[in-house]
């Protein structure tokens, strides 16, 4: 027994002697001798097979607790010679072996070996194991002793000599509890690493919705930056035009009162042909009033439109937001897309203008391109319909095309951030999930009616008055 063994604790099961540890690693040999002490055991210690056979003749152990890899002498060879010896020949042994392969049964039967526990062991499998051994108690070698036995594992035929049949099944007994305790093992270890798995999973989905979220907010903000550059532009250009505009428009009416008093006082005095040229200033001057006048209208729609102050929500005139829209986007429906405008008796609404601006260039654009590949694909005369009227709560804006359409599959998705039907470098896939997520922050709704080869109806519906602002964001100008 160890010097600083405790004492056997009270109701511990009474041995016929101490159990042998063999081991050759002192981490190893704490370990089990904590657990054998514990269960009440005295306990002997030894580093290899050799030794712990001169501590057995010395005193002989109710059971030998043993590693197999040792120096000097193994598990075995230590098996063989214990059963050879005449006093110890019936001592229970319990090998500890990673049981690699079939092979370690069979030199554990024909050593002698009664019990096997696989190594990392279960201190209850040990336990049980030690106390099934030292309590049942040894039996004489019965006629069959000694004969040797044909196996077959696998497609191998082993001979193995047992001592006697309780050897034989004991010790295949124990390899069978050693395999299902490495099963569970494993099992155990398998719903780990599912629940790991799992957990990779979950953790890859929502790297991925960061990441997918990320990539959305960075190409809202280049868009933003996007429409705020144009913003700045269509400003700068519409007061530098404004500054000579007034100039022209003043002199304008200054030359034509010149030319109404001259005319008055010289045109009696003129020849035909003089007054001919007369006539044909004065008509230019008047044409010339028209130009003018349409100059000045432009002006005032891309000033409304520049208006993308999207931190304060104001009262828009509804029909003059499209208006500026329109003219933006004049240079895409020249004459071959006719735009046909329903404009309900009131039209004034609580918003962000520079967003709301955003949204209906959005769906304008998206109608134009739509016009533009169905004309690719056969005559089409487009044609853009935009149909305004409110409610007591709501104003509806309805802007319907004769464009290609979509199919169901496509309108299902069409809100979606990146998604696009358009080729390469002609849409970012951003334009509608924007002006969706713009529509839904002023407290509205967005919704999409197509049919394949028919055209596509925007429905818009937004709150006439907004009691709770909100941040609406002015971002995004392309589907």
């Amino acid at each position: 027994m160890t010097p600083d063994a405790p004492p056997p604790p009270a109701g511990a099961p009474a041995a016929p002697g101490p159990v042998l540890i063999v081991e050759d690693s002192p981490v190893q040999v704490e370990m089990l001798r904590r657990v054998v002490e514990g269960a009440g055991y005295e306990v002997m210690l030894a580093g290899d097979g050799a030794a712990a056979l001169a501590l057995a003749r010395e005193r002989r152990p109710a059971a030998v607790v043993s590693d197999v890899n040792m120096p000097v002498m193994d598990g075995y060879e230590l098996c063989r010679r214990l059963h050879g010896e005449a006093g110890l020949a019936d001592v229970p042994v319990i090998l500890l072996t990673s049981l690699a392969d079939t092979g370690d049964v069979i030199r554990g039967l024909n050593a002698g070996a009664d019990c096997y526990v696989t190594k990392p062991y279960d201190e209850a499998l040990l336990l049980a194991s030690l106390r099934s051994q030292i309590d049942v108690p040894p039996t004489t070698s019965g006629a069959d002793a000694g004969h040797p036995m044909r196996l077959r594992i696998g497609d191998d035929v082993h001979e193995v000599q047992a001592r006697d049949a309780r050897q034989l099944v004991g010790l295949l007994v124990s390899t069978y509890e050693s395999a299902v305790y490495q099963n569970r093992q494993l099992r155990s270890v398998q719903e780990r690493l599912l629940a790991a798995n799992r957990e990779l999973e979950d953790s890859n989905r929502t790297l991925e919705a960061a990441y997918a979220e990320l990539r959305e907010t960075q190409s809202r903000l280049v868009q933003s930056a996007k429409m705020a550059s144009l913003g700045e532009l269509v400003a700068g250009v519409a007061h530098e035009i404004n500054n000579p505009l007034a100039f022209v428009l003043n002199h304008h009416a200054t030359v034509s009162r010149a030319l109404v008093q001259i005319e008055a006082e010289a045109r009696p005095h003129l020849s035909p042909e003089r007054v001919r040229l007369l006539d044909k200033a004065r008509e230019r001057l008047s044409d010339m009033a028209g130009g003018l006048e349409r100059i000045r209208d432009l002006v005032v729609k891309l000033r409304t439109f520049s208006r993308l102050d999207a931190g304060e929500i104001r009262t828009i005139d509804v029909e003059e937001a499209i208006e500026s829209v329109l003219t933006l986007l004049q240079h895409r429906l020249r004459e071959r897309i006719r735009v046909t405008r329903r404009f309900g008796p009131q039209c004034s609404l609580d918003c962000y203008p520079g967003p709301f601006n955003q949204v209906v260039m959005n769906l304008l654009a998206n109608a134009v391109d739509a016009i533009d590949a169905a004309a690719r694909e056969g005559e089409c005369e487009g044609e853009i319909a935009i149909t305004t009227f409110q409610d007591e709560e709501m104003m509806h804006i309805e802007i319907a095309d004769n464009g290609k359409g979509m199919s169901e599959a496509v309108r299902e998705r069409i809100f979606e951030p990146f998604f696009t039907t358009k080729g390469v470098g002609e849409g970012t896939g951003l334009g509608l999930s924007i002006s969706f997520g713009i529509v839904r922050q002023h407290g509205g709704t967005l919704e999409a009616f197509s049919e394949e080869g028919v055209g596509t109806r925007m429905l818009v519906r937004l709150p006439l008055r907004q009691t709770a602002p909100g941040a609406a964001t002015n971002t995004g100008a392309e589907t």
